[in-house]
């Protein structure tokens, strides 16, 4: 697994490439949040899974609402776009309806997400 966090336009780009586990987005987490303690001064979290193999168990998704739920001071301003294929898009709207608070939605295009995130 290889990930990789940069800017762009006020937005903060993950990329994920290989297999990703639960412990992989976690702890990916825990990096940019401690890298970029002004998140206020962003847009929004751009996650690309395009090029990732997702290893998903059905509890991991509460494992994620957990985590994003317990950081809510931190996220709840930004927009989080997820891109990913479709088999897994249906996770990141259960993830959004269960934290209601944040700003979370699936894209299938990395263009897509930007152009959501930007506007």
């Amino acid at each position: 697994m290889k990930y990789t966090i940069n800017e762009q336009n006020g937005v903060i780009i993950r990329r994920f490439s290989g297999v990703v586990c639960i412990e992989d987005m976690m702890d990916s987490w825990d990096k940019l949040l401690a890298s970029y303690t002004n998140l206020q001064d962003y847009k929004g979290i751009l996650t690309s899974f395009l090029d990732a193999d997702i290893k998903h168990e059905d509890n991991n998704l509460n494992v994620v609402v957990d985590f994003l739920k317990g950081r809510l001071d931190q996220l709840k301003d930004l927009k989080i776009a997820i891109v990913m294929d479709t088999p897994m898009v249906t996770n990141t709207i259960i993830m959004g309806q269960k934290v209601k608070t944040l700003q979370i939605k699936p894209f299938s295009t990395f263009e897509a997400a930007m152009q959501w995130i930007e506007h």
